[in-house]
């Protein structure tokens, strides 16, 4: 039997299957695989590899499962930002396994979520917002909850409309970004409009609507490192609703 090692816990084993630490993977790209010139262009020795072998380029990643990338050329296949999942080949550019419809130099970058190319804005490079007004559409917190944002019509969380809150009231409770420390200070905030608040975890997709009588007073509060949210009656804690006292 032959095993041919390829770094990171990576054999080929008599040309025919492929081991991960001892774990045979890949199994139904097998009929596609060119096992004798298959290696390894960059890997994280975990949960990200790129491979190739003579005819293809593959990708394995947090963000995928094990594929083939759509006409990418092993020859001038090129890795422009290993950590981010963006790279080249033949005119195309891709993010993770997906192709995208326009080069990353006609994207303007509005954040990590949002971009604007061709008169459209863009999430994620790849899906097209056709109901959202590219004149004012803007990101409220960029650089802390990227995927929310709002023109003069919609909210948007990442590429869908929320339904019924106020875009020209809505924003985030700036107390949440103080800086001061709570427990999943990087991605779960409070928010309100004229007519409600808001729950936002950025992580887990949770935009939930707080029905308060007094979104007036609805405000933000650290208590020992645990961040809530207050109106005249109720504390809220990662969007759930006690009575104060």
């Amino acid at each position: 039997m032959s095993r041919k090692a390829l770094d990171h816990g990576f054999y080929i084993i008599d040309n025919k299957f492929i081991l991960h630490f001892d774990r045979e993977v890949y199994r139904k790209f097998y009929p596609v695989i060119d096992f004798a010139s298959f290696g390894i262009i960059e890997s994280n020795g975990s949960t990200f590899h790129y491979f190739r072998d003579k005819k293809r380029v593959y990708i394995e990643s947090y963000m995928n499962a094990f594929a083939v990338l759509p006409d990418a050329d092993p020859l001038d296949f090129r890795i422009v930002d290993f950590e981010s999942g963006k790279s080249t080949s033949k005119g195309n550019d891709y993010l993770f396994d997906q192709k995208l419809p326009l080069r990353f130099d006609e994207y303007q970058v509005l954040s990590r979520y949002y971009q604007v190319a061709a008169g459209m804005v863009y999430f994620n490079y790849l899906h097209a917002m056709h109901e959202a007004d590219i004149r004012s559409f803007e990101v409220l917190q960029a650089e802390n909850a990227g995927n929310v944002a709002r023109d003069k019509q919609h909210v948007y969380f990442r590429d869908k409309i929320v339904e019924g809150a106020d875009a020209g009231s809505f924003h985030f409770l700036e107390e949440c970004f103080s800086g001061e420390y709570y427990r999943e200070c990087d991605h779960t905030y409070y928010a309100k409009d004229k007519n409600q608040a808001y729950y936002v975890d950025t992580i887990d997709k949770v935009f939930k609507v707080i029905k308060t009588k007094d979104t007036g007073q609805f405000h933000f509060r650290v208590i020992d490192e645990l961040g809530y949210a207050f109106d005249g009656k109720y504390r809220y804690l990662f969007g759930k609703r006690k009575p104060i006292g």
